[in-house]
């Protein structure tokens, strides 16, 4: 395969060049945060605070924002956006910023040229390769997002947010609604049809889709066609990956964005002064990803570190003073597009994730080796001993590398190993330093991103190995071992979506059967059953007025009682009760009208 024509002939990036980039995207970030907030009456916002959302329990937001005080709000963010807009335009206006606009799209044709002209050198079979590959997964995604029940934070984010409005995705920040931009393109498609899977299930599958064809791009693009298809069907099929691409709301938005920030950054060290399309990319992507998820700024910090020590020790100033301008400008751009929800919910809803709570320092020692083990096994396949895949596979890069100056390694092998392995390195490894650093052992979903990177550098070690052993077998043994992968983990997928189906389908049967019981105040302390409860009051009996408390209220009397079979506290009614109805999940029972006195349980409030 030849290599990648030049992104740019044109000069280098220009300070001028910066101040429009910046200020145009800062404008852009303005004009939303305005948007948001003036489409909007203050009758909305105090609406956000009657909305009954869950997070363990049932609880509304305090609403703390005056009506002047919104009105000076919604004042503040026009006025900021008209002046940005506006010192964007005078800059666009004179002839220097036309001519970094027109620089800047030459670049961005040519490098989409560019991977264009990679992929159109692919040959016939390499082609078919990849479109059946990425058919096959599709046609998988599809089936697992028709019949996969829809989970707890799915119905959650579609009953507190979506349903809501543009104020409440925007502003309103309880668990689960910290994918942001995730929930507003699900918000997009609920305008044009409520119905649940069009509104959940099929943003994230578009998103998953047009996300694997821009990863592979940029693979090939920086890469070998081998290691691109090796290291997109490992990644794309890993269990979680295929999880988030049927029902992970925000993460497959989020690890698109991560690989294109990661692609933004080697093509700045590909060439001298680097692309504006690259900066521009690296700046755009960073502000959206953190939009997406907060935790963004991991991929954030791991492009700014690594371009800056690169920068450091070729002792390029400008390059290192453009990397922290970059830096900034996404900080800068995110608090904007943050700003309705700093205003209604504050930086506490935003920060306050118990997920991601600091943990003491004794503890952190002692449980980061095995959060690591779990998390790059979960990552490379297999939670309980995909550890040893990865840390093999960090291995085999390692004598690769070592091997990459040998006469045998073919040129464009070479420039790939060079291009892509020490960053990828760093972006896989990088992220622990970071939590030790805050003292977090977050969930597997939220490094998931990371895989692409590993899987980025298995490519390029089975590329090798397939070079250095011409012959048939051994591109026979390699896709048997990618055939037996993909099984493995559509096996696993299967036996997560059955077990899913039974759960969630015994909580909407449990729903259904008080559906038909005679009206009355239900205690239901479950979590799931509790959230299920409540969306599906909300989306298939609109027309009826439900009681639910997921604590018992001193001096209440409740007519039903849902308890899980093993429950042995106050609030399962004293034997010889039983239960009016059950299914293994649940166990409801039904006291006798008007009810008796349930004590209070301070263990579920």
């Amino acid at each position: 395969m030849p290599p990648p024509p030049p992104l740019s002939a044109s000069p280098s990036a220009s300070g001028q060049f910066f101040y429009v980039l910046l200020l145009g995207v800062l404008a852009l970030c303005a004009a939303y945060a305005a948007l948001v907030l003036n489409q909007a009456t203050y009758a909305e916002v105090l609406a956000q605070g009657r909305i009954t959302f869950h997070n363990g329990f049932y609880d509304y937001l305090p609403v703390r924002v005056s009506a002047a005080g919104f009105a000076r709000a919604q004042a503040t963010a026009l006025s900021a956006a008209c002046a940005l807009l506006l010192a964007t335009g005078l800059a666009l206006a004179g002839r220097p910023g036309r001519r970094q606009l027109a620089a800047l799209a030459a670049e961005t044709r040519a490098a989409w040229a560019g991977t264009g002209a990679r992929l159109a050198a692919l040959s016939p079979a390499q082609r078919r390769a990849a479109g059946l590959n990425l058919a096959l997964l599709t046609a998988v995604r599809l089936f697992f997002s028709i019949v996969k029940s829809y989970h707890a934070d799915e119905v959650a984010s579609y009953d507190f947010f979506i349903r809501r409005g543009l104020l409440a995705v925007s502003s309103f920040y309880p668990i689960p609604n910290n994918h942001v931009l995730s929930d507003t393109l699900s918000w997009l498609f609920f305008r044009l049809n409520p119905d649940l899977w069009f509104t959940l299930r099929l943003p994230v599958l578009l998103t998953a889709t047009a996300g694997t064809g821009l990863l592979f791009g940029g693979l090939v693009r920086f890469g070998t066609f081998r290691a691109a298809l090796v290291a997109l069907t490992l990644f794309a099929w890993v269990q979680l990956c295929l999880y988030n691409a049927v029902a992970g709301r925000g993460y497959w938005l989020l690890m698109t964005l991560a690989g294109v920030h990661f692609f933004a950054a080697v093509a700045l060290l590909a060439r001298p002064g680097g692309p504006r399309v690259a900066w521009a990319t690296l700046l755009l992507s960073g502000v959206l990803g953190c939009y997406t998820l907060p935790s963004f700024a991991y991929v954030v910090a791991s492009a700014g570190s690594y371009l800056g020590l690169v920068y450091l020790r070729r002792r390029d100033w400008a390059g290192l003073g453009r990397t922290a301008a970059v830096a900034a400008g996404v900080g800068a751009g995110a608090a904007l597009l943050y700003a309705p929800l700093l205003l209604l919910s504050g930086w506490r809803r935003l920060l306050a994730n118990g997920y991601v709570a600091p943990r003491p320092w004794p503890e952190m020692v002692r449980e980061l080796p095995a959060f690591a083990w779990f998390t790059e096994g979960t990552l490379a396949g297999q939670r309980t001993v995909g550890a040893l895949l990865f840390l093999a596979g960090l291995g085999a890069f390692g004598w690769l590398w070592r091997a990459r100056g040998q006469a045998g390694l073919a040129p464009d092998l070479r420039a790939a190993v060079h291009r892509l392995g020490p960053p990828a390195l760093w972006f896989v490894l990088l992220p622990y330093a970071l939590l030790a650093v805050q003292r977090v052992l977050p969930p597997e979903r939220v490094l998931l991103y990371k895989a692409l990177y590993f899987f980025a550098l298995v490519g390029l070690v089975v590329d090798a190995g397939l070079r250095t052993r011409p012959g048939r077998w051994p591109p026979r043994v390699a896709g048997l071992g990618l055939a037996l992968f993909v099984a493995y983990q559509a096996y696993t997928m299967v036996g997560l979506v059955r077990g899913n189906r039974q759960y969630v389908g015994a909580i909407w049967r449990s729903f259904a059967w008080l559906e038909g019981q005679p009206p009355g105040r239900v205690l239901v302390g479950v979590n799931e059953s509790s959230l299920h409860y409540l969306f599906l009051a909300h989306y298939r009996t609109p027309g009826r007025r439900w009681q639910f408390d997921t604590s018992a209220q001193p001096g209440v009397r409740y007519r039903y009682v849902v308890v899980p079979p093993a429950y042995q506290g106050p609030y399962r009614p004293p034997l010889p009760a039983r239960p009016a109805y059950r299914d293994g999940v649940d166990e409801i029972y039904a006291l006798p009208a008007p009810g008796r006195l349930i004590g209070h349980d301070p263990a579920f409030d």
